[in-house]
C-alpha cells in the first residue's frame, strides 16, 4: 500500500505541473473544467498501468524504450504550439486573448504526463490483479488529488504572469518533456 502511495505521487508530479500551466494559461478556466481535467490525468494515471499490467513482460522492455520519446514529443509539440501562437499574437500587436484549453490537447496531455506510468503495471503481475487494481486506484486518486490542487496554484501564478503565462506555460511543458527524456536514462 505504502508502495502505491509513493509511486502515485511520483507519478502525479509530471501531471500537476501540466495542470499548473494549463490554469496559467487559461487564466478563466472554470472549477468544474478544472475537476474534470485532474479527472483526465487520474484516469489515465490509472489506465496506464493497467495496459501495462496487461501487456505483460512480453512487450514491456519493447515499450519502455520508447515512453520517454513519445512523451518528449508530445509535450514539446503542445509547448512549443503554445509559445508560437503566443508570440504571434504579441507580434501582431493584439491584446492577448485567453487560450482555452481544447479536450484534445487535454487528451494528448493525459497520454503524454502517464505513459511513463505503462512500466509501473509491469512490477504488479506477480502481485495478482486485486492487488495491481488496487493500487493503480490509489495511483490515480491520487493524481486527481495533486492536479486539482495544482490548478489552484497555476491560477494564482497566471494572475501574477499575465500575458506571459503562455510562454512560460510552453517552456514549463517542453520542460518536463525533457525531464521525462532525460530521468529515463538514469532509471
Amino acid at each position: 500500500m505504502i508502495h502505491a502511495i509513493v509511486l502515485g505521487l511520483g507519478l502525479a508530479m509530471d501531471a500537476s505541473c501540466v495542470s499548473m500551466t494549463n490554469a496559467m494559461v487559461e487564466k478563466n478556466m472554470k472549477i468544474v473544467k478544472a475537476l474534470i481535467m485532474a479527472l483526465v490525468f487520474g484516469i489515465f494515471q490509472f489506465a496506464m498501468p493497467l495496459i501495462g499490467y496487461s501487456l505483460g513482460s512480453l512487450m514491456a522492455s519493447y515499450l519502455t524504450a520508447f515512453i520517454p520519446i513519445i512523451a518528449l514529443v508530445f509535450l514539446s509539440v503542445i509547448g512549443i504550439k503554445m509559445i508560437i501562437e503566443c508570440v504571434r499574437e504579441k507580434k501582431k500587436g493584439e491584446v492577448l486573448q485567453e487560450r482555452k484549453i481544447k479536450p484534445v490537447e487535454l487528451f494528448v496531455q493525459g497520454i503524454a504526463t502517464s505513459i511513463d506510468a505503462l512500466s509501473v503495471g509491469v512490477l504488479y503481475i506477480a502481485e495478482g490483479i486485486g492487488k495491481a487494481l488496487i493500487s493503480f486506484s490509489i495511483i490515480g486518486g491520487i493524481t486527481v488529488a495533486l492536479t486539482f490542487a495544482a490548478f489552484f496554484i497555476g491560477k494564482k501564478f497566471g494572475a501574477l504572469l499575465k500575458n506571459k503565462a503562455c510562454i512560460v506555460g510552453g517552456i514549463i511543458l517542453i520542460l518536463i518533456g525533457l525531464e521525462i527524456f532525460i530521468e529515463s536514462f538514469f532509471v
